[in-house]
């Protein structure tokens, strides 16, 4: 019969008889522990910013949203500097909303610099920046109009041809379903764009009021041939006169 025996745990190495810690190498651990812990504080912190941002982000970007729907301009730039604080995730955003901002006080120009901004940092193929070539391109044929009110067409131009420009900048994704709207807004500026680059037609000078009309070509056939009955009338009438005597020639009016 055999019996079983209980093995004894095996004392580590610095409970073994001799091999005690020493002072030393307890002061080497607790400092190494300590290193470790300082150094990861960094990580933890930037772990820390970049939730706490992202949290941060879709706050202010609700709130953009909500406020340019309601037409606050004071809620729109409060939001779009908030989003501006530490932009280092989405960074496009914070511009876009500011474009907005401009756009509520008519500050097209402005609007304008910051959607440029905006789609410069955005990525090309993201649906957001469809959304911001929409705004820029809006926003340019605004000024357009404006300048050619002011200046006549020639000042007008370089905005019509910048429409034209970011709407044929656009990736293929922006006039696919998953855009929305965006492509067919796109497609629109551009035609209006394009139609207002054209040259416009002189002003006609006001008609003469003494000048009569022309006749119309049927009217002038019926003159013609009412002129040749009128003619053989008076042939007919000239041979039936008695003495063969003829009349004082007609007036030609």
């Amino acid at each position: 019969m055999s019996t079983l025996t209980t093995q004894r745990p095996r004392p580590s190495p610095s409970h073994l008889p001799g091999r005690a810690e020493t002072e030393q190498a307890r002061a080497a651990r607790l400092a190494l522990r300590r290193r470790l812990v300082v150094g990861s504080l960094p990580g933890v912190a930037v772990l820390l910013l970049v939730a706490l941002k992202l949290l941060t982000m879709v706050a202010a970007g609700a709130a953009a949203g909500n406020a340019y729907a309601a037409g606050n301009i004071t809620g729109v730039e409060q939001a779009a500097a908030r989003m501006g604080f530490l932009n280092i995730i989405e960074s496009y955003k914070a511009p876009f909303a500011r474009g907005d901002g401009r756009v509520l006080v008519g500050d097209f120009d402005g609007a304008r610099a910051a959607y440029e901004e905006a789609l410069a940092m955005a990525p090309r193929d993201a649906v957001a920046a469809c959304k911001i070539r929409v705004n820029l391109v809006l926003s340019l044929e605004k000024l357009g109009d404006a300048a050619g009110s002011a200046s006549g067409a020639p000042a007008a131009k370089p905005f019509f041809d910048r429409v034209q420009q970011v709407v044929d900048g656009a990736p293929k994704g922006c006039f696919q379903p998953q855009a929305g709207d965006a492509g067919q807004r796109l497609t629109d500026a551009r035609s209006r764009a394009q139609a207002k680059s054209q040259p416009q037609p002189g002003p006609q000078s006001p008609p003469d009021p003494n000048q009569q009309p022309a006749p119309s070509q049927d009217k002038q056939q019926q003159l013609d041939d009412k002129t040749k009955d009128n003619q053989q009338q008076r042939s007919q009438s000239e041979q039936n006169r008695p003495g063969g005597s003829r009349p004082p020639a007609a007036k030609p009016w």
